[in-house]
Protein backbone atom coordinates (compact mmCIF):
# COMPACT_ATOMS: atom_id res chain seq x y z
CA UNK A 1 0.00 0.00 0.00
CA UNK A 2 1.03 3.30 -0.95
CA UNK A 3 2.28 5.68 1.76
CA UNK A 4 2.27 9.23 0.19
CA UNK A 5 0.41 10.86 -2.51
CA UNK A 6 1.57 13.71 -4.67
CA UNK A 7 0.07 16.97 -5.13
CA UNK A 8 -1.21 15.75 -8.43
CA UNK A 9 -2.89 13.23 -7.50
CA UNK A 10 -4.59 14.88 -4.36
CA UNK A 11 -5.89 17.54 -7.13
CA UNK A 12 -7.57 14.40 -8.81
CA UNK A 13 -9.12 12.96 -5.50
CA UNK A 14 -10.46 16.67 -4.88
CA UNK A 15 -11.95 16.36 -8.80
CA UNK A 16 -13.66 13.37 -7.64
CA UNK A 17 -15.16 14.74 -4.16
CA UNK A 18 -16.02 18.09 -6.45
CA UNK A 19 -18.09 15.99 -8.83
CA UNK A 20 -19.92 13.66 -6.90
CA UNK A 21 -20.84 16.25 -3.76
CA UNK A 22 -21.73 19.06 -6.78
CA UNK A 23 -23.97 16.49 -9.14
CA UNK A 24 -25.52 15.26 -5.64
CA UNK A 25 -26.90 19.10 -4.72
CA UNK A 26 -28.10 19.67 -8.49
CA UNK A 27 -29.87 15.87 -8.56
CA UNK A 28 -27.57 14.74 -11.54
CA UNK A 29 -26.03 12.08 -9.66
CA UNK A 30 -25.49 8.51 -11.93
CA UNK A 31 -24.17 6.03 -10.00
CA UNK A 32 -22.49 4.16 -12.91
CA UNK A 33 -21.02 7.75 -14.26
CA UNK A 34 -19.54 8.16 -10.57
CA UNK A 35 -18.31 4.23 -10.43
CA UNK A 36 -16.27 4.17 -13.65
CA UNK A 37 -13.92 7.11 -11.83
CA UNK A 38 -13.66 5.51 -8.64
CA UNK A 39 -12.63 2.03 -10.82
CA UNK A 40 -9.79 3.92 -12.52
CA UNK A 41 -9.00 5.56 -9.03
CA UNK A 42 -8.64 2.28 -7.66
CA UNK A 43 -6.68 0.90 -10.73
CA UNK A 44 -4.53 3.63 -10.79
CA UNK A 45 -3.47 3.24 -7.19
CA UNK A 46 -2.82 -0.58 -8.02
CA UNK A 47 -0.53 -0.40 -10.96
CA UNK A 48 1.14 2.82 -9.12
CA UNK A 49 2.12 0.20 -5.54
CA UNK A 50 2.96 -2.52 -8.47
CA UNK A 51 5.10 -0.90 -10.19
CA UNK A 52 6.90 1.27 -6.86
CA UNK A 53 7.52 -2.25 -5.40
CA UNK A 54 8.74 -3.66 -8.68
CA UNK A 55 11.86 -3.66 -10.62
CA UNK A 56 10.99 -4.35 -14.17
CA UNK A 57 14.70 -3.43 -15.40
CA UNK A 58 14.65 -6.56 -18.02
CA UNK A 59 11.21 -5.46 -19.03
CA UNK A 60 10.75 -8.94 -20.77
CA UNK A 61 6.99 -9.46 -19.31
CA UNK A 62 5.82 -6.03 -19.88
CA UNK A 63 6.86 -6.44 -23.56
CA UNK A 64 5.36 -10.15 -23.61
CA UNK A 65 2.35 -8.41 -22.72
CA UNK A 66 1.51 -5.00 -24.86
CA UNK A 67 2.85 -7.51 -28.04
CA UNK A 68 0.20 -9.82 -27.18
CA UNK A 69 -2.39 -6.86 -26.82
CA UNK A 70 -1.04 -5.11 -29.80
CA UNK A 71 -1.76 -8.71 -31.82
CA UNK A 72 -4.78 -9.01 -29.95
CA UNK A 73 -6.37 -5.46 -31.57
CA UNK A 74 -5.03 -6.86 -35.18
CA UNK A 75 -7.00 -9.48 -34.69
CA UNK A 76 -10.58 -7.66 -33.94
CA UNK A 77 -9.61 -5.29 -36.98
CA UNK A 78 -9.22 -7.81 -39.26
CA UNK A 79 -12.13 -9.51 -37.82
CA UNK A 80 -14.59 -7.10 -38.46
CA UNK A 81 -13.02 -6.17 -41.70
CA UNK A 82 -13.77 -9.49 -42.95
CA UNK A 83 -17.26 -10.38 -41.31
CA UNK A 84 -18.37 -7.04 -39.82
CA UNK A 85 -19.86 -8.80 -37.21
CA UNK A 86 -21.66 -7.32 -34.57
CA UNK A 87 -19.98 -8.23 -31.09
CA UNK A 88 -19.45 -7.39 -27.15
CA UNK A 89 -16.58 -5.78 -28.44
CA UNK A 90 -18.26 -3.26 -30.20
CA UNK A 91 -19.63 -1.56 -27.50
CA UNK A 92 -16.16 -0.94 -26.20
CA UNK A 93 -14.43 0.48 -29.70
CA UNK A 94 -17.44 2.34 -31.47
CA UNK A 95 -15.72 3.44 -34.49
CA UNK A 96 -12.27 3.40 -36.61
CA UNK A 97 -11.72 6.85 -35.47
CA UNK A 98 -11.46 5.60 -31.45
CA UNK A 99 -9.68 2.31 -32.70
CA UNK A 100 -6.90 4.75 -33.95
CA UNK A 101 -6.35 6.07 -31.52
CA UNK A 102 -6.26 2.64 -29.59
CA UNK A 103 -3.97 1.14 -31.91
CA UNK A 104 -1.42 4.04 -32.20
CA UNK A 105 -1.52 4.76 -28.32
CA UNK A 106 0.03 1.19 -27.88
CA UNK A 107 2.27 1.44 -31.15
CA UNK A 108 4.12 3.84 -29.40
CA UNK A 109 3.69 2.61 -26.18
CA UNK A 110 5.58 -0.87 -26.97
CA UNK A 111 8.18 0.84 -29.42
CA UNK A 112 11.00 2.39 -26.91
CA UNK A 113 10.39 -0.99 -24.92
CA UNK A 114 11.51 -2.90 -27.75
CA UNK A 115 14.46 -0.34 -28.36
CA UNK A 116 15.64 -0.79 -24.86
CA UNK A 117 15.07 -5.08 -24.60
CA UNK A 118 16.70 -5.19 -27.85
CA UNK A 119 20.11 -3.16 -27.12
CA UNK A 120 20.38 -4.94 -23.41
CA UNK A 121 19.09 -8.97 -24.41
CA UNK A 122 20.12 -9.21 -28.48
CA UNK A 123 17.21 -11.16 -29.31
CA UNK A 124 17.12 -13.56 -32.23
CA UNK A 125 16.54 -12.15 -35.86
CA UNK A 126 13.71 -13.82 -36.05
CA UNK A 127 12.00 -11.78 -33.76
CA UNK A 128 13.12 -8.55 -34.81
CA UNK A 129 11.79 -9.03 -38.06
CA UNK A 130 8.61 -10.46 -36.11
CA UNK A 131 8.43 -7.28 -34.69
CA UNK A 132 9.24 -5.00 -37.77
CA UNK A 133 6.15 -7.08 -39.13
CA UNK A 134 3.91 -6.13 -36.24
CA UNK A 135 5.19 -2.74 -36.70
CA UNK A 136 4.05 -2.56 -40.60
CA UNK A 137 0.92 -4.72 -39.99
CA UNK A 138 -0.27 -1.74 -37.29
CA UNK A 139 0.77 1.45 -39.45
CA UNK A 140 -1.24 -0.77 -41.91
CA UNK A 141 -4.65 -1.14 -39.99
CA UNK A 142 -4.31 2.06 -39.05
CA UNK A 143 -4.20 4.01 -42.41
CA UNK A 144 -6.77 2.03 -43.38
CA UNK A 145 -8.86 3.06 -40.68
CA UNK A 146 -8.57 6.80 -41.54
CA UNK A 147 -8.56 8.30 -38.13
CA UNK A 148 -6.79 11.44 -38.29
CA UNK A 149 -6.53 11.82 -34.38
CA UNK A 150 -5.19 8.77 -34.14
CA UNK A 151 -2.45 9.34 -37.08
CA UNK A 152 -1.53 12.94 -35.77
CA UNK A 153 -1.72 11.59 -31.52
CA UNK A 154 1.04 8.66 -33.46
CA UNK A 155 3.01 11.54 -35.26
CA UNK A 156 3.18 13.90 -32.31
CA UNK A 157 4.51 11.18 -29.97
CA UNK A 158 7.38 10.12 -32.41
CA UNK A 159 8.49 13.34 -32.09
CA UNK A 160 8.30 12.98 -28.32
CA UNK A 161 10.26 9.66 -28.61
CA UNK A 162 12.88 11.34 -31.24
CA UNK A 163 13.43 14.61 -29.07
CA UNK A 164 14.32 12.33 -26.05
CA UNK A 165 17.69 11.03 -28.24
CA UNK A 166 18.86 14.51 -28.92
CA UNK A 167 21.28 16.01 -27.08
CA UNK A 168 22.12 19.84 -26.35
CA UNK A 169 19.79 22.32 -25.28
CA UNK A 170 19.90 24.51 -28.80
CA UNK A 171 19.39 21.71 -30.89
CA UNK A 172 16.07 20.94 -28.65
CA UNK A 173 14.60 24.36 -28.87
CA UNK A 174 15.20 24.24 -33.09
CA UNK A 175 13.74 20.89 -33.37
CA UNK A 176 10.89 22.39 -31.13
CA UNK A 177 10.47 25.42 -33.15
CA UNK A 178 10.64 23.47 -36.64
CA UNK A 179 7.25 20.86 -35.01
CA UNK A 180 4.93 23.84 -34.08
CA UNK A 181 4.58 25.18 -37.86
CA UNK A 182 4.42 21.32 -38.94
CA UNK A 183 1.82 20.59 -36.27
CA UNK A 184 -0.21 23.52 -37.83
CA UNK A 185 0.15 22.15 -40.89
CA UNK A 186 -0.36 18.68 -40.51
CA UNK A 187 -3.98 19.63 -38.46
CA UNK A 188 -5.10 21.57 -41.30
CA UNK A 189 -4.40 18.89 -43.83
CA UNK A 190 -6.19 16.67 -41.99
CA UNK A 191 -8.91 19.14 -41.54
CA UNK A 192 -9.25 19.57 -45.02
CA UNK A 193 -8.68 15.67 -45.30
CA UNK A 194 -12.32 15.33 -44.50
CA UNK A 195 -14.08 18.67 -45.06
CA UNK A 196 -17.66 17.28 -44.41
CA UNK A 197 -16.78 15.56 -40.35
CA UNK A 198 -14.21 18.63 -39.85
CA UNK A 199 -17.32 21.22 -40.28
CA UNK A 200 -19.88 18.63 -38.20
CA UNK A 201 -17.42 18.94 -35.90
CA UNK A 202 -17.11 22.60 -35.60
CA UNK A 203 -21.34 22.37 -35.49
CA UNK A 204 -20.73 20.51 -32.40
CA UNK A 205 -18.25 23.51 -31.07
CA UNK A 206 -20.84 25.77 -31.80
CA UNK A 207 -23.46 24.31 -30.40
CA UNK A 208 -21.79 22.89 -27.00
CA UNK A 209 -20.31 26.64 -26.76
CA UNK A 210 -23.97 27.59 -25.96
CA UNK A 211 -23.82 24.82 -22.98
CA UNK A 212 -21.04 26.54 -21.87
CA UNK A 213 -22.38 29.83 -21.65
CA UNK A 214 -25.35 29.09 -19.99
CA UNK A 215 -23.57 26.68 -17.21
CA UNK A 216 -20.05 28.12 -16.95
CA UNK A 217 -19.54 28.23 -13.21
CA UNK A 218 -20.42 24.53 -12.03
CA UNK A 219 -21.69 22.80 -15.53
CA UNK A 220 -24.45 20.96 -16.18
CA UNK A 221 -23.48 17.49 -14.44
CA UNK A 222 -21.12 14.35 -14.95
CA UNK A 223 -22.37 12.39 -17.93
CA UNK A 224 -24.77 15.11 -18.42
CA UNK A 225 -23.88 16.17 -21.92
CA UNK A 226 -25.85 13.18 -24.00
CA UNK A 227 -28.74 14.21 -22.34
CA UNK A 228 -28.68 18.37 -22.95
CA UNK A 229 -26.80 18.62 -26.74
CA UNK A 230 -29.67 16.99 -28.33
CA UNK A 231 -31.72 19.72 -27.41
CA UNK A 232 -29.51 22.78 -27.64
CA UNK A 233 -29.02 21.32 -31.68
CA UNK A 234 -32.85 21.09 -31.90
CA UNK A 235 -33.52 24.52 -30.44
CA UNK A 236 -30.47 26.03 -32.68
CA UNK A 237 -32.04 24.55 -36.02
CA UNK A 238 -35.81 25.96 -34.64
CA UNK A 239 -34.21 29.45 -35.49
CA UNK A 240 -31.62 28.13 -38.81
CA UNK A 241 -32.36 27.04 -42.16
CA UNK A 242 -33.02 23.34 -41.90
CA UNK A 243 -31.77 22.56 -45.69
CA UNK A 244 -28.49 24.69 -45.05
CA UNK A 245 -25.27 22.63 -45.76
CA UNK A 246 -24.95 22.70 -41.97
CA UNK A 247 -28.22 21.07 -41.47
CA UNK A 248 -26.91 17.96 -43.41
CA UNK A 249 -24.11 17.56 -41.04
CA UNK A 250 -26.27 17.30 -37.95
CA UNK A 251 -27.00 13.64 -36.23
CA UNK A 252 -27.67 12.62 -32.66
CA UNK A 253 -24.35 13.28 -30.83
CA UNK A 254 -23.94 12.32 -27.23
CA UNK A 255 -20.00 13.37 -27.25
CA UNK A 256 -18.74 17.12 -27.70
CA UNK A 257 -15.32 15.58 -29.22
CA UNK A 258 -13.30 16.99 -27.57
CA UNK A 259 -12.88 15.38 -23.82
CA UNK A 260 -11.42 18.50 -22.42
CA UNK A 261 -14.46 21.30 -23.45
CA UNK A 262 -16.88 18.59 -22.27
CA UNK A 263 -14.91 18.24 -19.06
CA UNK A 264 -15.63 22.29 -19.10
CA UNK A 265 -18.94 21.84 -20.23
CA UNK A 266 -20.24 18.72 -17.66
CA UNK A 267 -18.01 19.90 -14.70
CA UNK A 268 -17.49 23.88 -14.78
CA UNK A 269 -15.22 26.37 -14.58
CA UNK A 270 -13.94 25.40 -11.15
CA UNK A 271 -13.47 21.75 -12.34
CA UNK A 272 -11.45 22.63 -15.26
CA UNK A 273 -9.39 24.76 -13.18
CA UNK A 274 -8.84 21.89 -10.70
CA UNK A 275 -7.81 19.45 -14.04
CA UNK A 276 -5.89 22.20 -15.73
CA UNK A 277 -3.56 22.21 -12.12
CA UNK A 278 -3.51 18.56 -12.52
CA UNK A 279 -1.63 18.88 -15.74
CA UNK A 280 0.53 21.48 -15.33
CA UNK A 281 1.83 19.53 -11.88
CA UNK A 282 1.83 16.44 -13.97
CA UNK A 283 4.32 18.57 -16.57
CA UNK A 284 6.51 20.03 -14.03
CA UNK A 285 6.69 16.73 -12.12
CA UNK A 286 8.02 14.88 -15.08
CA UNK A 287 10.94 17.29 -15.87
CA UNK A 288 12.28 17.13 -12.56
CA UNK A 289 11.72 12.77 -12.36
CA UNK A 290 14.46 10.78 -11.70
CA UNK A 291 15.30 8.48 -14.74
CA UNK A 292 18.47 6.14 -15.11
CA UNK A 293 19.49 4.67 -17.93
CA UNK A 294 17.91 1.34 -16.66
CA UNK A 295 14.53 2.36 -16.49
CA UNK A 296 14.63 5.62 -19.10
CA UNK A 297 12.67 3.96 -21.76
CA UNK A 298 9.56 2.31 -19.76
CA UNK A 299 9.02 6.23 -18.79
CA UNK A 300 9.14 7.51 -22.35
CA UNK A 301 6.90 5.13 -23.70
CA UNK A 302 4.75 5.69 -21.17
CA UNK A 303 4.41 9.96 -21.28
CA UNK A 304 4.43 8.93 -25.51
CA UNK A 305 1.51 6.62 -25.26
CA UNK A 306 -0.08 9.52 -22.81
CA UNK A 307 0.75 12.16 -25.25
CA UNK A 308 -1.03 10.39 -27.93
CA UNK A 309 -4.09 9.93 -26.23
CA UNK A 310 -4.60 13.47 -25.30
CA UNK A 311 -3.49 14.27 -28.48
CA UNK A 312 -6.37 12.35 -30.08
CA UNK A 313 -8.87 14.21 -26.88
CA UNK A 314 -8.70 17.26 -28.81
CA UNK A 315 -10.50 15.67 -31.60
CA UNK A 316 -11.98 13.25 -30.23
CA UNK A 317 -13.65 11.35 -27.07
CA UNK A 318 -10.82 8.80 -26.26
CA UNK A 319 -11.13 8.95 -22.15
CA UNK A 320 -14.56 8.02 -22.11
CA UNK A 321 -13.81 4.30 -24.21
CA UNK A 322 -13.03 1.53 -21.93
CA UNK A 323 -9.81 0.17 -23.40
CA UNK A 324 -8.41 3.72 -23.70
CA UNK A 325 -8.91 4.86 -20.60
CA UNK A 326 -7.46 1.62 -19.18
CA UNK A 327 -4.25 2.35 -21.24
CA UNK A 328 -3.91 5.94 -19.88
CA UNK A 329 -4.21 4.92 -16.50
CA UNK A 330 -1.16 2.44 -16.92
CA UNK A 331 0.58 5.48 -18.42
CA UNK A 332 -0.24 7.63 -15.44
CA UNK A 333 0.50 4.78 -12.67
CA UNK A 334 4.39 4.43 -14.49
CA UNK A 335 5.04 8.06 -14.87
CA UNK A 336 4.15 8.81 -10.88
CA UNK A 337 5.76 5.84 -9.87
CA UNK A 338 9.09 7.42 -10.58
CA UNK A 339 10.39 9.16 -7.33
CA UNK A 340 11.06 12.76 -8.33
CA UNK A 341 13.01 15.49 -6.42
CA UNK A 342 10.26 17.83 -6.33
CA UNK A 343 9.04 18.25 -2.69
CA UNK A 344 5.25 17.50 -3.86
CA UNK A 345 4.61 14.91 -1.81
CA UNK A 346 2.04 14.62 1.82
CA UNK A 347 3.16 11.45 3.88
CA UNK A 348 0.92 9.99 5.27
CA UNK A 349 0.69 9.07 9.07
CA UNK A 350 -0.09 5.62 10.53
CA UNK A 351 -3.51 6.76 11.22
CA UNK A 352 -3.84 7.95 7.73
CA UNK A 353 -2.48 4.46 6.18
CA UNK A 354 -5.09 2.60 7.64
CA UNK A 355 -7.60 4.41 7.14
CA UNK A 356 -6.89 4.71 2.96
CA UNK A 357 -6.57 1.00 3.61
CA UNK A 358 -10.54 1.02 4.77
CA UNK A 359 -11.74 3.01 2.01
CA UNK A 360 -9.28 1.23 -0.76
CA UNK A 361 -11.22 -2.05 0.46
CA UNK A 362 -14.59 -0.54 0.75
CA UNK A 363 -14.19 0.96 -2.46
CA UNK A 364 -13.24 -2.14 -4.22
CA UNK A 365 -16.22 -3.97 -2.68
CA UNK A 366 -18.68 -1.88 -3.51
CA UNK A 367 -17.15 -1.30 -7.10
CA UNK A 368 -16.84 -5.72 -7.28
CA UNK A 369 -21.06 -5.90 -6.48
CA UNK A 370 -21.58 -2.77 -8.76
CA UNK A 371 -19.67 -4.28 -12.12
CA UNK A 372 -21.68 -7.76 -11.24
CA UNK A 373 -24.66 -6.19 -11.32
CA UNK A 374 -24.16 -4.08 -14.61
CA UNK A 375 -22.75 -7.20 -16.91
CA UNK A 376 -26.16 -8.92 -15.25
CA UNK A 377 -28.14 -5.88 -16.30
CA UNK A 378 -26.83 -5.51 -19.83
CA UNK A 379 -27.42 -9.05 -20.28
CA UNK A 380 -30.99 -8.67 -19.52
CA UNK A 381 -31.05 -5.37 -21.65
CA UNK A 382 -29.84 -8.08 -24.48
CA UNK A 383 -32.07 -11.12 -23.56
CA UNK A 384 -35.02 -8.34 -23.41
CA UNK A 385 -34.17 -7.34 -26.91
CA UNK A 386 -33.93 -10.60 -28.42
CA UNK A 387 -37.31 -11.86 -26.63
CA UNK A 388 -38.67 -8.70 -28.54
CA UNK A 389 -37.37 -9.67 -31.95
CA UNK A 390 -38.13 -13.37 -31.42
CA UNK A 391 -41.90 -12.03 -30.80
CA UNK A 392 -42.22 -12.40 -27.48
CA UNK A 393 -43.30 -8.95 -26.97
CA UNK A 394 -44.77 -9.84 -23.08
CA UNK A 395 -41.77 -11.38 -22.02
CA UNK A 396 -39.69 -8.62 -23.59
CA UNK A 397 -41.57 -6.14 -21.46
CA UNK A 398 -41.45 -7.81 -18.40
CA UNK A 399 -37.41 -8.06 -18.34
CA UNK A 400 -37.84 -4.06 -19.33
CA UNK A 401 -39.97 -3.68 -16.11
CA UNK A 402 -37.59 -5.30 -14.16
CA UNK A 403 -34.52 -3.45 -15.49
CA UNK A 404 -36.73 0.00 -14.82
CA UNK A 405 -36.53 -0.50 -11.28
CA UNK A 406 -33.29 -0.97 -11.00
CA UNK A 407 -31.22 1.69 -9.08
CA UNK A 408 -28.73 1.85 -12.64
CA UNK A 409 -30.55 4.17 -14.79
CA UNK A 410 -29.96 3.63 -18.76
CA UNK A 411 -31.76 5.85 -21.22
CA UNK A 412 -31.91 3.63 -23.90
CA UNK A 413 -33.38 0.79 -22.11
CA UNK A 414 -35.84 2.91 -20.96
CA UNK A 415 -36.68 3.88 -25.00
CA UNK A 416 -37.02 0.77 -25.63
CA UNK A 417 -39.39 -0.43 -22.76
CA UNK A 418 -41.29 2.36 -23.72
CA UNK A 419 -41.51 1.84 -27.26
CA UNK A 420 -42.38 -2.04 -26.20
CA UNK A 421 -45.10 -0.56 -23.78
CA UNK A 422 -46.31 1.69 -26.91
CA UNK A 423 -46.54 -1.03 -29.18
CA UNK A 424 -48.55 -2.89 -26.57
CA UNK A 425 -51.27 0.22 -26.62
CA UNK A 426 -50.00 1.00 -22.74
CA UNK A 427 -50.25 4.34 -23.66
CA UNK A 428 -49.95 5.97 -20.09
CA UNK A 429 -47.14 3.52 -18.82
CA UNK A 430 -45.28 4.45 -21.73
CA UNK A 431 -45.68 8.34 -21.65
CA UNK A 432 -44.10 8.14 -18.14
CA UNK A 433 -41.14 5.49 -18.84
CA UNK A 434 -40.42 7.51 -21.76
CA UNK A 435 -40.25 10.86 -19.43
CA UNK A 436 -37.94 8.88 -17.63
CA UNK A 437 -35.54 8.25 -20.03
CA UNK A 438 -35.57 12.19 -21.18
CA UNK A 439 -33.63 12.61 -17.77
CA UNK A 440 -30.97 10.39 -18.98
CA UNK A 441 -30.83 10.43 -22.60
CA UNK A 442 -31.94 12.19 -26.20
CA UNK A 443 -31.87 11.69 -29.39
CA UNK A 444 -34.49 12.42 -32.14
CA UNK A 445 -36.03 8.98 -32.22
CA UNK A 446 -36.90 9.19 -28.39
CA UNK A 447 -39.01 12.65 -29.63
CA UNK A 448 -40.82 10.58 -32.18
CA UNK A 449 -41.98 7.67 -30.31
CA UNK A 450 -42.66 10.78 -27.73
CA UNK A 451 -44.93 12.56 -30.23
CA UNK A 452 -46.66 9.50 -31.36
CA UNK A 453 -48.16 8.66 -27.66
CA UNK A 454 -48.99 12.17 -27.33
CA UNK A 455 -51.22 11.47 -30.96
CA UNK A 456 -52.69 8.46 -29.52
CA UNK A 457 -53.61 10.23 -25.83
CA UNK A 458 -55.41 13.31 -28.05
CA UNK A 459 -52.49 15.62 -26.92
CA UNK A 460 -51.99 16.84 -30.41
CA UNK A 461 -50.50 20.49 -28.99
CA UNK A 462 -47.80 18.40 -27.41
CA UNK A 463 -47.66 15.66 -30.41
CA UNK A 464 -47.12 18.84 -32.62
CA UNK A 465 -44.38 20.10 -30.55
CA UNK A 466 -42.24 16.87 -30.17
CA UNK A 467 -43.21 16.09 -34.03
CA UNK A 468 -41.52 19.94 -34.60
CA UNK A 469 -38.55 19.25 -31.87
CA UNK A 470 -37.76 15.47 -33.80
CA UNK A 471 -36.65 17.43 -37.46
CA UNK A 472 -35.18 20.45 -35.71
CA UNK A 473 -33.11 17.74 -33.58
CA UNK A 474 -31.90 16.10 -36.68
CA UNK A 475 -32.88 18.17 -39.74
CA UNK A 476 -31.63 15.66 -42.66
CA UNK A 477 -34.12 12.62 -41.44
CA UNK A 478 -37.00 13.04 -44.32
CA UNK A 479 -38.69 10.31 -42.08
CA UNK A 480 -39.02 13.11 -39.47
CA UNK A 481 -40.59 15.76 -42.09
CA UNK A 482 -43.21 12.74 -43.40
CA UNK A 483 -44.25 12.16 -39.78
CA UNK A 484 -45.15 15.81 -39.41
CA UNK A 485 -46.82 16.07 -42.60
CA UNK A 486 -49.12 13.06 -42.10
CA UNK A 487 -50.11 14.78 -38.66
CA UNK A 488 -51.26 17.37 -40.46
CA UNK A 489 -53.27 15.13 -42.95
CA UNK A 490 -55.02 13.89 -40.17
CA UNK A 491 -55.70 17.20 -38.50
CA UNK A 492 -57.07 18.51 -41.84
CA UNK A 493 -54.40 21.70 -41.46
CA UNK A 494 -53.51 22.38 -44.91
CA UNK A 495 -51.60 25.26 -44.52
CA UNK A 496 -49.08 23.65 -42.40
CA UNK A 497 -49.59 20.61 -44.82
CA UNK A 498 -48.74 22.23 -47.66
CA UNK A 499 -45.40 24.12 -46.14
CA UNK A 500 -44.10 20.56 -44.59
CA UNK A 501 -44.80 19.22 -48.53
CA UNK A 502 -43.27 21.66 -49.96
CA UNK A 503 -40.15 21.14 -47.17
CA UNK A 504 -39.41 17.22 -47.87
CA UNK A 505 -39.55 17.78 -52.03
CA UNK A 506 -37.43 20.72 -51.73
CA UNK A 507 -35.03 19.25 -48.70
CA UNK A 508 -31.51 18.17 -49.93
CA UNK A 509 -30.43 14.35 -49.57
CA UNK A 510 -28.03 13.47 -47.40
CA UNK A 511 -28.15 9.76 -48.45
CA UNK A 512 -29.96 9.20 -51.67
CA UNK A 513 -31.44 5.99 -51.52
CA UNK A 514 -35.35 4.47 -53.26
CA UNK A 515 -36.50 4.87 -49.25
CA UNK A 516 -36.06 9.13 -49.83
CA UNK A 517 -36.98 8.54 -53.62
CA UNK A 518 -40.80 6.73 -52.69
CA UNK A 519 -41.26 9.50 -49.66
CA UNK A 520 -40.39 12.51 -52.48
CA UNK A 521 -42.94 11.12 -54.68
CA UNK A 522 -45.16 10.14 -52.64
CA UNK A 523 -45.22 13.68 -51.20
CA UNK A 524 -45.49 15.42 -54.53
CA UNK A 525 -48.46 13.24 -55.14
CA UNK A 526 -49.96 14.30 -52.02
CA UNK A 527 -49.26 17.98 -52.79
CA UNK A 528 -51.09 17.58 -56.50
CA UNK A 529 -54.43 16.61 -54.62
CA UNK A 530 -53.95 19.29 -51.96
CA UNK A 531 -53.77 21.87 -54.60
Amino acid sequence: MLTSIKFSELLFLLFIFYVIIKNLMTNTLETSAISYLLFFVILYYSLKTFFSVNNLSSYSKLLFCTTAILVAYLAYAIYNCYFEQESLTNLYIPNKSIFSILLASQVVFIFPIWDFYKKSKKPLRFASWLFIGLLVASLLILSLTQGRAGWLGLIVSIFYIAYQSLSGPWIKRIAIYLSLPLFCMLTAAMFFYKSDSSNGRLLIFKISAGMLKDNWLFGIGQGQFKVYYNDYQAEYFSSHNLDSKEALLADNTFYAFNDFFQALIENGLIAFLILAAIMFLLIHQKNKTEITSGNKHLFTAAVASLICILTGSLFSYPLQIFPIAIQATLCLAIINSYPSSLKNVVTLSKKGIRLARVVFVLLSAFLFFHISYYFYYKQKGLQAFELNKSGFRQEAIKTYKELSSSYIKDGNMLYLYAQELYYSNQLIKSQRTLNKAKSYFCSNDVYKLSASIEKELKNFEQAEKDYKTAIYMVPNRMISRKNLLDFYLERKDTVNAIYWAQSIINMPVKIPSQITKAVQKNTYQILQKIN
